[in-house]
């Protein structure tokens, strides 16, 4: 506990009055210095019988560059509460820096700028009394991780078909029936053809026999150009994803096996987040059914033998914020 700066300048004027009284009796002594010495000393008291803040961040949900979020911070105690809190350079917002009387919750909106895997660290806590004349710092630990994912951007519905139609042709071997389309049945399984005969949708329906073909991407980067590789490597993956394929990376430092669903989803976009420029052997390239590399003059991707730059896959919408997994 100690004086803040109000509580020095008070100090100064009981010290001048001191002065005064020495030079023209004990009169200004009551008059001015035994008010603010009491003010001191209610001050110091209410301080050290106020119950420490307790500070509390709020959830905040992944999401890619672009969206925003809403951070709260709930502050509990006692006392009058001095917050200051500097955020991450990976969401553009102004810094938190409050006074308040709890219980109370601060709200700032954060706009994701930047990818990559974020904490924000405990804030400078202070608690004062009212008038602001005796404080201390208070030591707090609560801390929050936020993940900003890459890019990710729409791939042209022609190139899609091309970078895994193996993969979906192998996934289709194991036909069993025609039936009527029913909600919630993936349209790449719509048979338009029979579809086209009948005044309803037909879906083909698969034997349980079948099994998930399974799409390997690998991604490597040099130096500064690991966002264009972890943004052309989550377009793909999540590409195949929505395509019904399982999904498999490795990334300079990470390898991911094989899966699908919201959690593996995530789990892909939360290790792309983090990435950063290294290389992969060329051998895992060479196996992988999606290669890709970026570099100074580019990103370029691999695929059944051919060979295109990653702009060149793209849809004529470009970047799609997509749907942030809760």
């Amino acid at each position: 506990m100690r004086l803040t700066r109000r509580g020095w300048g008070a100090l100064a004027v009981v010290a001048l009055a001191y002065t005064f009284a020495y030079l023209s009796g004990a009169r200004a002594l009551n008059a001015v210095a035994a008010p603010i010495l009491a003010a001191l000393a209610a001050g110091a008291i209410l301080v050290y019988r106020a119950d420490d803040p307790t500070i509390t961040y709020g959830p905040l949900r992944s999401g890619y560059p672009g969206q925003t979020r809403t951070l709260t911070v709930d502050i509990d105690g006692g006392g009058i509460v001095t917050l200051a809190q500097a955020l991450p350079a990976g969401a553009r917002a102004t810094d938190l820096d409050a006074t308040v009387t709890p219980p109370h919750t601060l709200e700032r909106t954060l706009t994701f700028a930047e990818r990559g895997i974020y904490r924000l660290d405990a804030p400078t806590v202070r608690q004062r009394d009212p008038l602001g004349l005796v404080g201390r710092r208070v030591d707090v630990a609560p801390t929050l991780e936020f993940v900003v994912y890459p890019a990710v951007y729409e791939l042209d519905a022609g190139h899609l078909s091309k970078v895994f139609g193996d993969e979906l042709a192998a996934e289709r071997q194991e036909f069993d029936r025609l039936r009527e389309y029913a909600p919630g049945d993936p349209l790449k399984n719509v048979h338009w053809k029979s579809s086209a005969k009948h005044d309803d949708f037909l879906v083909m329906e698969f034997s349980p026999a079948q099994r998930t073909e399974t799409v390997h991407v690998v991604a490597d980067a040099t130096a500064g150009n690991a966002d264009a590789m972890a943004s052309a490597a989550a377009t793909l993956a999540l590409g195949a994803l929505e395509a019904g394929l399982g999904v498999e990376l490795t990334v300079p430092g990470h390898r991911i096996g094989s899966g699908q669903g919201e959690a593996h989803r995530e789990n892909l976009l939360r290790v792309l987040a983090g990435v950063g420029a290294g290389t992969v052997p060329d051998d895992t390239h060479e196996t992988a059914a999606v290669s890709i590399h970026a570099d100074e003059r580019g990103t370029r991707v691999r695929y059944g033998g051919h060979s295109e730059r990653f702009d060149d896959l793209l849809g004529t919408t470009g970047q799609r914020a997509g749907e942030v997994p809760a």
